[in-house]
């Protein structure tokens, strides 16, 4: 009896241990600022992944707050993670400029531009570091500096995937050895390309793109903007670019419900290829008519 009393204490004391999890879940939860400050603190001791752990935590809860992004891209570079540093500074200076750098931390912009000097100091051959300058610079809407630095990210890689693409690079086996950008930072190196009027060379990485997989609604959407664009004889292109990307996110189940809105207000505003093929074999047929009466008309 004695031992079941004293099984029925520990099961006693047991009760509040359940009753104060919900506590500790409590304190548990930090703020962004809270996070941001165990994320520095762990810097200073050089503890830099769980600096990581806290700042990628902090992202998940405040994906668009500047003062993390900095924070984590930073860290990022001092760990060896340029990637990671440059898809996190690119997210940042693509912000609306009423959201930006510029009024939500006074030194962000010159941080911004650190970073983007560092990633290029440290790999001057890597192209996506002169792709986040140029993409760094369209925001402080310096064209013409934002176009250079798109032209020397293209030298680094362009024209050795073109030779790969006609097969004229011998012994080029792997792809990432003469293209050192993935698929998706060539679809953010094409979207950079249009906005800054950049259209021959927008066409040959989307071409290249479409070339190495045709079920990405992004690229043909692209191709078909670019072409819209350019106007004139390019509206049959941009029609039929708008088409493929229509059918492939039917395909792929697309769900992006801005860009599929935009390609169907392009497509409408395009109108059928049929009616204008027919408006135009209408017109030749009543010329021929015309030209026929007039005809008859001289011989009488």
């Amino acid at each position: 009896m004695g031992r079941s009393k004293r099984k029925v204490n520990k099961e006693n004391k047991a009760k509040p241990d359940t009753k104060k999890k919900p506590a500790r879940n409590v304190k548990a939860e930090c703020s962004v600022d809270d996070l941001l400050v165990q994320m520095e603190s762990c810097i200073n001791e050089l503890q830099y992944d769980q600096a990581r752990k806290f700042g990628e935590t902090a992202l998940k809860m405040a994906p668009d707050n500047l003062k993390v992004l900095d924070s984590l891209s930073g860290l990022l570079l001092e760990m060896g993670d340029p990637a990671g540093a440059f898809e996190l500074l690119q997210k940042m200076v693509q912000l609306e400029p009423d959201q930006g750098f510029r009024n939500d931390e006074d030194d962000a912009e010159a941080r911004c531009a650190e970073l983007v000097q560092k990633s290029i100091e440290a790999d001057p051959s890597n192209p996506e570091a002169f792709q986040v300058q140029a993409s760094y610079l369209l925001v402080k809407q310096e064209h013409e500096a934002a176009k250079e630095a798109m032209q020397r990210s293209l030298g680094l890689w362009l024209p050795q995937h073109e030779r790969l693409l006609l097969g004229d690079e011998a012994g080029a086996s792997d792809p990432v050895e003469v293209c050192p950008l993935g698929y998706s930072s060539r679809v953010s190196a094409a979207k950079l390309l249009i906005e800054l009027e950049m259209l021959d060379e927008a066409n040959t990485v989307l071409d290249g793109l479409v070339e190495e997989d045709d079920e990405v609604v992004d690229v043909w959407y692209l191709l078909g903007w670019l072409n819209y664009l350019r106007g004139g004889e390019y509206k049959g292109n941009a029609r039929y670019y708008l088409n493929q990307a229509r059918q492939v996110a039917h395909k792929v189940q697309f769900d992006d419900a801005q860009e599929l809105a935009h390609i169907e207000e392009l497509l409408a505003e395009l109108g059928p290829e049929q009616e204008e093929e027919g408006d135009e074999d209408d017109k030749g047929s009543f010329a021929t008519e015309s030209e026929e009466e007039e005809d008859e008309a001289m011989e009488d």
